[in-house]
């Protein structure tokens, strides 16, 4: 009869404990910094996380559904429903073997031959990794983007992507470079 007390005991704190860390404290504990697959990045303060986001999509041929994360500025551009600015990660496993430096090119041209104006590109360090990167706007000229890709050596591509309203591109753009800055490689063995 004592040890069906004691088990009775650790089981009610147990369950307190329980309660404490997912009732009382899981608004006031939970991370600002968003965990995807092979990494990880700082949500910016006060934007919507968009998790499974639609419309971003990987460029070249993948074998799987690309894992995406959309951060979403509060304010919408004006008589519309979508946001001022956004900020989206993309990964996926590439379907054939790809080398930035062979294809960045051609994704450049591809963005010329679609009507795309191209402002500028180059080459940037994020997490001591070097990523392509395309400053561009669509042909309509309702959007800015600021794209940055990156294959490892597991054939697996990282997007990390930056769109705005032309309006609001300058006065976004220091949230997405602090952004950016946050961005780290996950370590893993596959």
């Amino acid at each position: 009869m004592h040890s069906n007390q004691i088990i009775g005991a650790l089981l009610k704190f147990c369950l307190a404990i329980l309660f404490l860390k997912f009732v009382v404290f899981g608004s006031w504990l939970k991370s600002p910094t968003y965990k995807g697959p092979g990494y990880s990045v700082l949500k910016p303060v006060g934007w919507e996380v968009i998790t499974d986001a639609t419309g971003v999509q990987p460029v070249f041929a993948a074998n799987e559904k690309p894992n995406v994360v959309m951060f979403a500025a509060p304010e919408k551009i004006p008589g519309t429903s979508v946001p001022a600015a956004s900020i989206a990660v993309l990964v996926v496993k590439l379907a054939n073997p790809t080398w930035m430096e062979d294809e960045f090119p051609t994704l450049l041209d591809a963005l010329n031959k679609a009507g795309y104006l191209v402002f500028d590109q180059g080459q940037i360090m994020v997490d001591k990794e070097i990523f392509d990167w395309v400053l561009y706007k669509d042909p309509t000229g309702s959007l800015v983007y600021l794209e940055f890709y990156y294959v490892n050596d597991l054939n697996r591509l990282f997007k990390l992507l930056y769109q705005a309203s032309p309006d609001a591109f300058k006065t976004y753009r220091p949230v997405f470079e602090a952004t950016k800055e946050t961005f780290k490689f996950s370590q893993q063995l596959w």
